[in-house]
């Protein structure tokens, strides 16, 4: 009889991790989901899930969670862009050092193969800007030093690949928005529209508000991660995104037509160091695995705003 076998998600609590934790539930195989449990599991009750208390920072937690796994998905990221541009240091300490703990306890322990949840616009850089939609085959050119940590992260899987035949996988993820995604750090564009809506108070837009990005429904994301993780590749890289440009100027459109009441918008002068647009393509994905279903920005949105209207444990 064969065994079931067992995934363990790095940052299982987060965002990201937490519907690819529910994502993976439902396939039927066994989840080790790993964090510090801050706040009360987002990811939903499930028999399969075996919850695993500690500390990203703690190689003896770490090697207990990693130890008896076939599979690791690592989706845990001490800093956001905002956090990494003001203090580039702790981007090598707490992601990039950290990440390779990860990935020389995973060799020693032979798991099968890693997930890596890196990021699109970031690691492209300038180039999402050049380019209609950037492919997994062109020039990661970073410029932020939360780009060159993620971009760092992919170099080192492919060292311990070349070094111990550790198999890996590459998900540059673009923007994911959905329920459990919190504002802080200045990092999410929707939540933080919705805490300023929930505040009554104004929304500051940088620039006239068409710079544009590839928003993803984070369960559509997951969705595509883990049925793509769940079998075997042909390459080691995929972009995941929607394949759309959605500007900042549709976004508060479609939240007009959602939100009773005045949203009060205000425009600023753009930063020099902002990308006005980001795009991936997602033909390698489609090739491989089929079109995925996409939830429509509209539907998301009324996901999301349903959400944060439930009462929930913090």
């Amino acid at each position: 009889m064969q065994k079931t076998p067992t995934y363990l998600v790095i940052g299982a609590n987060g965002f990201v991790g937490s519907h690819i934790v529910d994502k993976l539930a439902e396939q039927g195989v066994r989840v080790r989901a790993f964090d510090r449990f801050s706040r009360a599991p987002q990811f939903r009750e499930h028999p399969n899930i075996e919850v695993i208390k500690g500390d990203f920072f703690d190689d003896n937690a770490l090697r207990s969670a990693i130890v008896g796994v076939d599979y690791v998905l690592h989706s845990f990221s001490a800093t956001t862009p905002f956090i990494s541009d003001s203090n580039p240091y702790i981007d090598i300490t707490d992601n990039l050092m950290r990440s390779v703990k990860i990935f020389d306890i995973c060799a020693s322990e032979g798991i099968k193969k890693i997930g890596f949840i890196s990021s699109g616009g970031a690691v492209y850089g300038s180039l999402a800007e050049q380019k209609v939609a950037t492919t997994e085959d062109d020039p990661a050119l970073p410029v932020s030093p939360y780009g060159i940590n993620k971009l760092a992260i992919e170099c080192y899987l492919e060292y311990f690949k070349r070094k111990h035949g550790t198999d890996y996988v590459v998900y540059r993820l673009t923007n994911p928005y959905g329920p459990r995604q919190i504002a802080k750090n200045k990092q999410g564009v929707i939540p933080t529209f919705l805490e300023r809506i929930k505040k009554n108070e104004e929304i500051t837009i940088y620039g006239d508000g068409t710079t544009s990005r590839d928003y993803i429904f984070c369960e559509d994301a997951a969705a595509m991660i883990t049925n793509s993780f769940m079998r075997d590749t042909k390459h080691s890289l995929y972009n995941i995104g929607s394949g759309k440009q959605t500007s900042l100027n549709e976004i508060i459109d479609a939240l007009r037509e959602l939100v009773p009441g005045d949203i009060k918008v205000t425009y600023a002068d753009e930063p020099k160091t902002f990308l006005h647009r980001t795009g991936v393509n997602v033909e390698r994905f489609v090739t491989e695995f089929g079109q995925p279903q996409l939830t429509s920005l509209h539907d998301g949105l009324t996901a999301v705003l349903a959400a944060v209207t439930e009462p929930h444990d913090q």
